[in-house]
């Protein structure tokens, strides 16, 4: 399914670490969460998991986005941004987070 979620930045951001499948063993394109810092906004929202894919930021859609666009617009999103996550079945979520880079 898919959701959206709303996080407020902390004072080191959202606690959330991003890849580019394609530089994982799923081999596809699209944004997803490769690490959630424990306490972090993230995390302490308790929605999102390691392996969800990210759709859109503020209403800018990250489908067929590079790393850095994504990245940049989460940097630059300002302090409240509103994501559209697609739940992940379990196995792309393990090959997300066996990815080694």
């Amino acid at each position: 399914g898919v959701l959206v979620v709303e996080l407020d930045k902390g004072p080191y951001g959202l606690g959330m670490g991003l890849i580019d499948g394609l530089h994982t063993p799923l081999n596809a394109p699209g944004i997803y969460i490769r690490t959630l810092i424990p306490d972090g906004p993230a995390a302490s929202d308790g929605r999102l998991r390691i392996g969800d894919r990210i759709l859109a930021v503020n209403g800018t859609s990250l489908i067929g986005a590079d790393y850095q666009s994504a990245v940049d617009l989460i940097r630059l999103g300002g302090g409240r941004l509103r994501f559209l996550v697609a739940k992940s079945d379990p196995d792309v979520s393990e090959k997300i987070s066996a990815s080694s880079c």
